[in-house]
């Protein structure tokens, strides 16, 4: 750290860096918080992009219908038959286009957990060797949040084929990203790259069309 001038003053070196050192944590803790939330709210979009079926439930010696999310008969696809659900989309539809959503979302929280990986390795301390690597755990229960909705299997977070060998190029143990690097992630978290606005657009007019209702 070059102090200048002030490299004389008594203890200046060590209240500086106690400073710095107590900032870095509270970043890093603010890091990691926005990350759970986001895992949180991929969590809830997965859970309800998979909810959609309602299935008939099994009763015997009852006139009444009763519909229930779980499947009693092997028959029922939950789709009413294909048929419609409002006016001319059916529960596939539906379906598809939620998958579609939740697909870009998966994919920019991918993004996201690299970022997040290369700051959270990036430690002010020297002689402190940063260990983290896309197979480690950034928080307690992060990969059994993933194996609950389907987007991790033991205990992992998949990192998607196409990437590997970028990812495994790039990162290198123990090198502290540039600044001209630090200003791609920033620029790269703000833009939500792999989220397709207008093609959310697009689904949110045709679903809001069909349902008569006004979703943004």
């Amino acid at each position: 750290m070059d102090l200048g001038v002030l490299k004389d003053m008594p203890r200046i070196r060590d209240r500086a860096s106690a400073k710095l050192a107590h900032k870095e944590v509270q970043c890093r803790e603010m890091l990691l918080s926005a990350y759970k939330e986001m895992v949180c709210a991929m969590s809830d979009l997965v859970k309800a992009s998979l909810a959609m079926r309602c299935f008939s439930k099994v009763s015997s010696g009852s006139p009444l219908v009763r519909f229930t999310d779980r499947q009693d008969d092997l028959n029922d696809l939950g789709d009413g038959g294909g048929a419609p659900v409002h006016r001319w989309v059916s529960m596939l539809e539906f379906e598809n286009l939620a998958k579609e959503l939740v697909e870009m979302f998966v994919s920019e929280l991918q993004l996201k957990r690299l970022i997040v990986l290369d700051l959270l390795s990036i430690n002010l301390k020297e002689g402190v060797d940063p260990s983290l690597e896309w197979s480690d755990e950034l928080y307690d229960g992060e990969f059994n949040e993933f194996q609950s909705i389907g987007l991790g299997s033991g205990d992992s977070f998949p990192l998607p084929e196409n990437w590997k060998a970028d990812v495994l190029q790039a990162r290198r143990p123990g090198h502290t990203p540039s600044h001209e690097v630090l200003q791609v992630y920033l620029t790269s978290w703000l833009a939500n790259v792999n989220i397709k606005t207008n093609r959310i657009d697009e689904i949110f007019e045709l679903v809001g069309e069909e349902m008569q209702i006004k979703l943004r």
